[in-house]
């Protein structure tokens, strides 16, 4: 009996300790089909905002629990799983994919989101998974090659942004460029501040039915970047860094020391081609390869440190910092960008008041080499030293006239040009944006929006040339250098307010928005001007403030579904702009698109091999302002130069001109079409295809003014048509997919025709509008906007060659068959852009190892060899000012002696620029729990600008404008990363 009283105690005592105990469970996560672990679940006891996520294999582990709790295990693409906690150790999870991937799939459109299979327009999402792997700068280069019928033209500075375009723009001189919201926050200019790190998503809106209700700021597309928001549960930390090794991927090709002196000296040459003793005896004794001397390796560093989780244990926070460090392979170049961002997500109220509060703020610190330096090195006497015995020039050697005088109008020592240049930025900026979601407790399916946001950048720099250097300004003989500063403040503002309404009634769906937003741009800069010139006057005309400009908009759009078959989708935008006169300053731009969901109607609901069929048709219409005006519909005067004053007797006064004046020039209005499909077969192969036209008219442009027609010469105006048609296709592939091995293969392709349809100067004599600048004479254009033909076609002369191939000196076709060679021979040839863009990656895993491949296509694309038509003949080398310029290969090609007979324009520099790249190679291993429980770690190795498969000769094919001057060469690189998530 006494015993059965010591037991009953023993419990009784213990009683209280079993209450208090920190109960916890462990488990894994598995696919149910192939009972592989699956990492990332997030796994939260539901009703509070504890949890945590499944680890690299899938393991996950919970303290705290209570008998009764329920776990909710989500993760997209497969069906949520709950499963009810009653004193469990242990648990194994099984997850079921969903029939359909896009049933659960959630992309941005404008003001809002929809699921995937609910989409009407053409839109793209990207995900983290689905990003460029490697290094990655900025956030362009995440989409390089990416999505059909975007192209991403990426510049080979260190840190330098991209030339985004998607469906090829819809203007000639207006922005092409795409708007990009930041967590619904437009963003001016490029995304080069931005921390690739932290971004989550990217949605791709590409026709007008959807990007319409952005209005003015549609007709290129619209980019929404969505950021690592914060997270519920448990606080993980992730660490990464990536070393890269920068080298020059190839050398511009030119003649060597040894084979330039062979030419030099060669008595046949000399006699034939009349090389004059007193430049042969300016030949050096050395063996210069300039490109050596200008071009270097270097070791670039990115680190990125993030923390995501439920700070103090409710509030959901992400923070990401990063750091990122380039030196150029331009000697001098460099790039050093600092960013941190903060982001918090409470909700309140039971999940009725949702608030998010994004805030950024990057430090970017540049050096920017002087790039005429490669020209330079291209162009310079090989025979001769970089440096020399003498104080003068700071020891480099640069080139003395007859009497050792320096010669300024020389080819510059290309190392010089570098060392003895210091141009330097420095930029400021935050950017974020407060968003509140409120949906009323008594009726939950209205939703109020407000949103405020904030761009801010501050920048300033200097521009110093030392005293040493050859182009420094002398005062007498006394070289001063050179040196100007600069400031800039930019302030965008933005205000979003709307209101949303989704209700279900059966099989009818609606879901409406209304709202009004109003977004300005203030900008004030001052610009010292050449401070070492002792007539440089600082003044009031060197600060300047832009007037301000502001948009103001309201919009609606509605989306109607029935029965999950039938999408219908309408959005109106009206936009008032302060950049035209008050008669022309509103425009209208609507959308409207439809959808059909054919794989939900009988005859496909059980198709096993058409898993997928939805059929899109879209229209709308969206404008375009982004052409500064200077508010031109308003008569301005401005003051005169202060060296160009008028004499009243004694006293000087400075005189005022008027300003170019218009109140005509409005809206640019571009029109698309669209009809598209979306499909997958065999639940292996997903696609798109869609069939687009667009229409732009009123095309904005600065253009020449007939003499008296305006006040100046030059200003903006209302010219022209264009017209873009294109076909796109996007397959998503799944190869293998078992425990251990899975391969995916992702492809893309984009056709398009673009033709300018009408300009002002139809029915005149002139051919067009002349465009594209180029190196040699002065004021040579080399490209025109004409009506029939390619927006920037090549405007040339139609080379003879001979019976052996080689084109003939100034021999060209008389083409309209005068008996003469005039101007009124030339025609359009070619165009910059290409006709096909692919893009291909293939990513590939076994086990814990990983490989990926990225591949991009062009093929119909064409470049003005301004490098050869303007260094190409023989009179460069031995005819100029300067003393002695290496011979360009191409006159080994052409023959060519002489300056002029029309050379700049021959259509023989017009060469094929397609070309296949393979973007990117790596390879990563996983390593599960290096240190310890729910820890993870990726390394990585890659080649960045692996290869180029090209016919063109030059540096490289790849150049947005189609003229080759020789651009900053993009670096190969040689990847290491490591990633550690705790």
């Amino acid at each position: 009996m006494k015993t059965i009283y010591k037991k009953l105690l023993f419990l009784l005592l213990m009683l209280p300790l079993s209450v208090l105990a920190q109960t916890t469970v462990e488990g894994v996560v598995v696919d149910s089909k192939s009972n592989q672990p699956i990492p990332g679940v997030n796994v939260i006891i539901q009703g509070t905002q504890m949890g945590t996520s499944t680890d690299f294999d899938g393991k996950f582990k919970l303290t705290k629990l209570k008998n009764g709790d329920k776990l909710v295990f989500s993760f997209i693409g497969y069906k949520n799983e709950t499963i009810a906690f009653d004193g469990q150790k242990s648990l194994t999870v099984s997850m079921t994919e969903e029939a359909n991937v896009l049933q659960e799939v959630v992309v941005q459109v404008g003001y809002g989101a929809v699921k995937k299979k609910d989409a009407t327009g053409a839109v793209d999402l990207l995900t983290t998974k689905d990003f460029n792997k490697g290094f990655n700068s900025n956030t362009e280069s995440l989409l390089n090659g990416r999505v059909a019928g975007v192209v991403v033209t990426q510049g080979g500075r260190p840190g330098d942004g991209a030339a985004i375009r998607i469906r090829g723009g819809a203007s000639l001189q207006a922005s092409n460029d795409p708007l990009i919201v930041l967590d619904g926050l437009p963003i001016d200019g490029n995304l080069q501040t931005i921390n690739p790190n932290d971004i989550e998503n990217i949605s791709i809106l590409k026709d007008a039915s959807a990007t319409a209700i952005y209005g003015n700021r549609g007709s290129n597309g619209v980019i929404l970047v969505t950021t690592k928001k914060g997270a519920k549960g448990a606080l993980k930390v992730s660490v990464g860094t990536t070393f890269t090794v920068n080298t020059l991927a190839e050398k511009i090709n030119t003649t060597s020391a040894a084979d330039f002196r062979s030419f030099m000296t060669n008595p046949a040459n000399i006699a034939q081609y009349n090389i004059a003793p007193s430049r042969l005896a300016r030949l050096g004794n050395s063996n210069t390869d300039w490109q050596e001397e200008i071009f270097s390796n270097s070791v670039s560093i990115d680190n990125t440190v993030g923390l995501r989780g439920a700070l103090f244990g409710k509030l959901p926070t992400s923070f990401t910092y990063g750091h990122t460090y380039i030196p150029g392979i331009l000697e001098t170049s460099k790039f050093d960008r600092t960013t941190a961002s903060l982001r918090l997500n409470p909700s309140l109220f039971k999940d009725h008041l949702k608030i998010a509060i994004n805030g950024n703020f990057s430090v970017v610190k540049e050096r920017f080499a002087d790039e005429g330096a490669i020209s330079s090195a291209i162009n310079f006497d090989p025979t001769q030293p970089v440096n020399v015995n003498s104080q003068q020039f700071g020891g480099y050697f640069e080139w003395l006239d007859g009497s050792n005088n320096p010669n300024f109008l020389a080819t510059d020592n290309p190392v010089a040009a570098l060392q003895q240049r210091n141009n330097q930025t420095k930029r400021y900026r935050y950017y974020g944006n407060v968003q509140l979601d409120y949906k009323l407790h008594f009726l939950p399916e209205l939703k109020f929006t407000v949103l405020a946001g904030i761009d801010r950048e501050q920048s300033e720099g200097r521009n110093e040339l030392s005293t040493q250097s050859i182009n420094g300004f002398f005062n007498g003989s006394n070289n001063l250098g050179r040196y100007s500063e600069f400031w800039n403040n930019r302030t965008n503002t933005a205000l979003d307010a709307y209101v949303n309404y989704t209700k279900a009634f059966g099989k009818l769906n609606v879901d409406v928005t209304a709202g009004h937003t109003y977004y300005e741009r203030n900008n004030v800069g001052y610009g010292s001007g050449e401070l070492r010139n002792p007539a440089n006057v600082i003044n009031s005309l060197n600060t300047f403030t832009s007037p301000v400009s502001k948009l103001e908009s309201y919009f609606g759009k509605a989306n109607v579904g029935f029965d999950n078959k039938y999408l219908l989708t309408l959005n109106l935008r009206n936009d008032i702009t302060n950049n035209f006169f008050k008669d022309v300053r509103s425009g209208i731009f609507p959308g409207a698109a439809f959808a059909w969901n054919m794989s939900n109607e009988n005859f496909l609901k059980d198709s096993k091999s058409l898993t997928n069929l939805k059929l899109r048709l879209g229209w709308g219409v969206t404008g375009q302002q982004e052409l500064s005006t200077s508010f031109s519909y308003i008569p301005q005067y401005v003051a005169g130069n202060p060296q160009a004053q008028y004499q009243f007797g004694n006293t000087f006064v400075t005189t005022v001109r008027p300003s170019f004046y218009s109140n005509t020039v409005k809206w640019e209005e571009t029109t698309t079409y669209n009809a598209g499909l979306d499909f997958e077969l065999f639940r292996k192969v997903k696609g798109t295809l869609d069939v687009y036209q667009k229409e732009s008219k009123d095309l904005l442009a600065f253009v020449a003014y007939p003499d008296g027609a305006n006040l100046t010469n030059f200003g903006p105006r209302n010219f022209g048509n264009l017209e873009v048609k294109g076909v796109e296709l996007g397959l998503n592939f799944d190869v293998l997919k078992n425990d251990n091995l899975n391969w995916n293969i992702n492809f893309n392709a984009n056709y398009q025709d673009r033709k300018i349809t009408a300009t002002a100067l139809d029915g005149t004599e002139s051919p067009g509008f002349f465009t594209g600048g180029i190196r040699g004479g002065v004021g040579n254009t080399i490209q025109i906007n004409s009506t029939g033909f390619a927006p920037g076609a090549f405007y040339v002369y139609e080379q003879v060659y001979g019976t052996d191939g080689r084109p003939l000196e100034g021999v060209y076709v008389d083409r309209n068959g005068d008996g003469l060679i005039t101007p009124k021979d030339m025609y359009q040839y070619k165009q910059p852009y290409a006709d096909f863009t692919f893009g291909l990656m293939s990513s590939f895993s076994y086990k814990k190892w990983d490989m990926s491949m990225s591949w991009r296509a062009s093929l119909g694309n064409y470049i003005y060899d301004n490098n050869g038509s303007s260094y190409g003949y023989l009179d460069n080398s031995i005819n100029q000012i300067t003393p002695l310029n290496n011979i360009n290969p191409s006159f080994f090609e052409t023959g060519f002696v002489n300056e002029g007979n029309n050379r700049y324009f021959s259509d023989h520099y017009i060469k094929d620029a397609s070309f296949i790249k393979l973007d990117n190679i790596s390879f990563g291993y996983s390593i599960a729990e290096p240190f310890g429980n729910a820890t993870t770690a990726r390394l990585s190795f890659g080649v960045q600008n692996a290869l180029i498969i090209s016919k063109y000769k030059g540096l490289d094919p790849e150049i947005l404008s189609g003229i080759d001057q020789t651009i900053y060469p993009r670096a190969r690189m040689f990847v290491f990363g490591c990633n550690v998530n705790f």
